[in-house]
């Protein structure tokens, strides 16, 4: 012993009380570190070393074998404990850094063969481990599996099929038992973190495929490795496969090293599987694919599996179900890593140390939402208080002066009843206790009840919604109804002569002519023709009966394809600035239509400014094709509407320099400038447009529970395709959104401007003097402040539509704000930061691309083809070539 350490041991000697004086006693004083991730059971420090020690000091040797140990402080919460037989203090309780990080612990040893007594004073200093304790995450939460009396073989995912495919050139090629229930594999680790699974596998031989993996492995280029990229359900990259041969390439993953994956005795290969985010709400579904060397070529490779979530016994956890629970007074263990989910009250690794704290208890859970018309209780608790006065304190939302006090009283519990919640009620709830030492604690429950329950709407949100036709339900309008609909239930369809959203259109048809509930087309029947069915004509001929028949199947067509219109008008006072070009009016004369070619049949749109008509033109090959013909109504016919009409004209003839145009905008046919009215001649689009389909997919999904979300994401390709063509000619579109898309068996559609839709998306706004109809939800915020239209702009609106889509076409609402805002309202939400939120069951790596798309500064928003490119990589991979043995 140093002079030091004497001096030490002499002062502590001289604190000690003189009831415990004793001329023989020895003190002895030292700090020890242990790791908070100690194992019950683990040595903190072997007491005979002070026992050794302290004999050789004094030169005195009494030998017995018989102690008595008394803990005399620092062991409050029993976290450890002295086997007497062997003199060792051990941990006894799980340990935590983050609650207790020393423990001044202080004991007392006594021979009670000379009665010699020993005080050991010692600082235990808890050394913080990353990663412990486990991390309790509720997205991943584990049912627990009732114990049935058995041992059994239990995993933690259990595989829907109890396979997994191998898929090569895109057929399923082999199928093969799952390998994580096979106990025939010498597992050397499985780790559960958080929702993450990391599992290493030692083997003597590959057991799948094993001449072909072999072959592989061997190649020089593979370096004795096979590495492939997994992906879950909505194509996010969440994991890794790896195989390795050891005698070719030894190098482990960083979390696989230190002894993880040490190779058993003749083990020659390791399979490394890393699995992130297994969230436990659906099965779950892991994708693995990888390119690998094979001779001279490049081979593709891919297996699928799905899991469920299946959960252990109680008690137990770990992939295997292998593992002992430590978690102490209710608190709930989490199958993937052990994690307590501690009780109010409670702390700990093992929610075994008694906390006094204040907690206000909202089941069934904080995290639960909240709806209005609803009941709830909020209670009040106070577990390991001793209360002398509990006051709950209200203050109402948006308020910092006004609360209103409710005074409790001396109570250890009290709740406050909402039944049902009201708007009002909103607010910061705060209970207030003064225990009987004098320490004052509160809890705080933020109230924040703005939603009806699905289904209901009105002021209390008691009255039920039901709609049926696709209408959806609104908070404070009931079923909004989709056009051709009215009805509190959409139920019933136009009456004659009606037509459009809530039927408030009237149509023009004339000889009793019926008009389609929808956009008000005439339908006219034998012996009349024209536009409003005005005419009367001849009997038809055979053939013209069989176009009719046609016209009437082809709305039905399977959808197959998407596109994107190009609507290019421009309105007073909004401007395309200077970095697009300026488009001028050209001679059209190598796109004017012989009149004789084309030949009108009815109505297929109509707006405040222009008529839409379907008609048949006769192409130079001799044949006849439907088309869509835009003009602007007589009655309509002023200067800026003029203006917008030959500039939609030169656009189309400029995107169709080379006569074929483009996939993904649509088919320019020409132009009528020689007679009265003078019209835009474009493909007709043979199917419904991309809204009214995804409505369509929302009821689907409400029946069948598919989302068809790669579908979805085929649409947002083909119009990201159009708009990457539109910015590259330097043409500004103004109006991306989901009712100006097309889905057809061919690429085309008819370019209606918005003024067409009689819809309540469409604002009307005084600019510059001239009123325009503007779709302010989706405009981006400079097109709003400044009236500047960009290639950019068009980008904004680009994720609003890409929203529509994740959205199975709802409309979009802004948080904050009305269902039909003004533009100082829109301008003011955005200049706020309000977004439209993530839709429900929208991949978040979609909604990332979609929030990208939203950026303030037009500068730093993707480009369309990036945009392309995002959605490109999250589609399905091109499945695999044979691989060759």
């Amino acid at each position: 012993m140093t002079f030091v350490n004497f001096c030490v041991v002499f002062l502590l000697a001289s604190l000690v009380p003189s009831s415990q004086g004793n001329p023989d006693a020895v003190v002895w004083h030292e700090n020890v570190p242990i790791r908070e991730d100690a194992p019950v059971g683990s040595t903190v420090k072997h007491l005979r070393d002070f026992v050794s020690t302290s004999v050789a000091l004094t030169e005195e040797v009494n030998y017995v074998t018989s102690w008595s140990v008394n803990i005399t402080s620092g062991n409050d919460f029993g976290q450890f404990e002295v086997v007497v037989e062997k003199l060792t203090l051990i941990v006894a309780a799980p340990l935590d850094y983050e609650f207790s990080p020393r423990y001044n612990f202080s004991l007392e040893l006594t021979n009670t063969g000379d009665n010699r007594v020993w005080y050991v004073n010692l600082v235990i200093l808890i050394m913080d481990v990353p990663g412990y304790p486990p991390y309790y995450n509720k997205l991943c939460e584990t049912p627990v599996l009732p114990a049935n009396g058995t041992a059994g073989n239990y995993v933690v995912l259990s595989s829907s099929n109890g396979l997994y495919d191998v898929v090569l050139n895109g057929e399923i090629t082999n199928r093969y038992d799952d390998f994580l229930p096979d106990w025939s594999y010498e597992v050397h680790d499985a780790i559960m973190e958080d929702c993450s699974l990391r599992l290493c596998v030692a083997l003597t031989e590959l057991k799948f495929d094993a001449d072909a993996y072999r072959t592989v492995l061997e190649v020089p280029q593979n370096l004795g490795r096979i590495e492939f990229r997994c992906q879950d359900r909505q194509l996010r990259r969440n994991g890794k496969f790896i195989v390795l041969d050891t005698s070719i390439n030894d190098t482990l993953p960083e979390w696989a090293q230190g002894g993880r994956c040490e190779m058993a005795e003749g083990a020659r290969y390791i399979e490394l599987l890393e699995v992130n985010e297994i969230w436990s709400t659906s099965s779950y579904q892991l994708q693995c694919g990888a390119n690998v060397t094979l001779y001279a070529s490049t081979v593709s490779v891919e297996f699928i599996l799905q899991y469920d979530v299946t959960g252990c016994p109680e008690g137990r956890y770990g992939l295997y179900c292998d593992k002992n629970c430590v978690c102490k007074n209710e608190a709930r263990c989490h199958g993937f890593n052990g994690a307590c989910e501690c009780r109010p009250g409670w702390r700990g690794r093992a929610c075994d140390i008694p906390w006094p704290e204040v907690v206000i208890i909202a089941p069934p859970g904080d995290s639960f939402v909240k709806y209005i018309g609803t009941n709830l209780t909020l209670t009040c608790v106070t577990p390991h208080i001793q209360v002398a006065n509990m006051t709950w304190v209200y203050q109402a939302e948006n308020s910092y002066v006004d609360t209103k006090t409710i005074e409790k009283g001396a109570v250890q519990n009290s709740s406050i009843d909402f039944q049902p919640i009201s708007e009002l009620a909103n607010g910061d709830y705060t209970c207030v206790v003064k225990a009987k030492d004098g320490e004052l604690m509160n809890a705080t429950f933020v109230l924040n009840a703005t939603k009806c329950l699905p289904n209901y709407y009105g002021k209390y949100c008691n009255q039920v919604c039901d709609c049926q036709y696709g209408g959806t339900c609104d908070r404070w309008e009931g079923c909004l109804c989709p056009p051709g609909r009215h009805g509190d239930k959409c139920e019933n369809t136009c009456a004659p002569g009606n037509f459009g959203l809530n039927c408030s259109k009237n149509c023009n048809c004339q000889n009793n002519a019926m008009c389609d509930p929808v956009n008000g087309t005439c339908i006219c029947v034998d012996g009349q023709s024209g536009e409003f069915c005005e005419n009367d004509v001849p009997k038809p001929e055979n053939n013209q009966v069989v176009v009719k028949v046609l016209v009437s199947v082809l709305p039905a067509m399977v959808i197959v394809g998407c596109i994107i219109i190009v609507t290019l008008t421009k309105r007073g006072g909004y401007k395309t600035v200077n970095t697009e070009v300026d488009i001028e009016i050209e001679t059209l004369s190598s796109w004017e239509i012989d009149k004789e070619d084309i030949r009108f049949e009815h109505m297929i749109g109509e707006g405040e400014f222009g008529h839409v008509v379907r008609g048949r033109l006769r192409v130079p090959q001799g044949y006849e094709v439907l088309v869509a013909a835009k003009s602007i109504r007589p009655d309509r016919m002023t200067a800026s509407a003029l203006r917008d009409f030959s500039r939609e004209m030169d656009i189309l003839a400029r995107i169709h320099e080379d006569k074929e145009g483009h996939p993904n905008v649509v088919k320019f046919y020409g132009v009528l400038t020689k007679s009265e009215p003078q019209y835009i001649v474009v493909e007709y689009a043979i199917n419904e447009e991309l809204r009214r389909y995804l409505w369509t997919l929302r009821e689907e999904y409400k029946v069948t529970g598919h989302r068809k979300l790669l579908e979805r994401l085929g649409f947002a390709t083909g119009v990201a395709s159009g708009l990457s063509e539109l910015a590259r000619l330097k043409i500004v579109h103004r109006d991306i959104a989901a009712r100006n898309v097309v889905i057809s068996d061919k690429i085309a559609d008819f370019g209606l401007s918005r003024d067409v839709y009689v819809s309540s998306v469409y604002e009307r706004t005084n600019q510059g003097g001239e009123e325009e109809l503007l779709p302010l939800k989706w405009m981006a915020v400079e097109s709003l402040r400044d009236g500047v239209y960009t290639s950019e702009s068009d980008v904004w609106s680009y994720g609003v539509l890409l929203w529509e889509i994740a959205s199975f076409g709802e409309e979009p609402r802004y948080a904050g704000g009305p269902m039909h805002p003004d533009v100082c309202t829109m301008l003011e939400l955005l200049k706020k930061g309000v977004r439209l939120q993530q839709p429900e069951n929208c991949p978040l790596s979609v909604y990332k691309i979609i929030r990208s798309c939203w950026i303030v500064d037009p500068t730093k928003r993707p480009t369309p083809e990036e945009l392309l490119q995002k959605i490109d990589q999250l589609m399905p991979q091109r499945h695999f070539a044979h691989l060759v043995p």
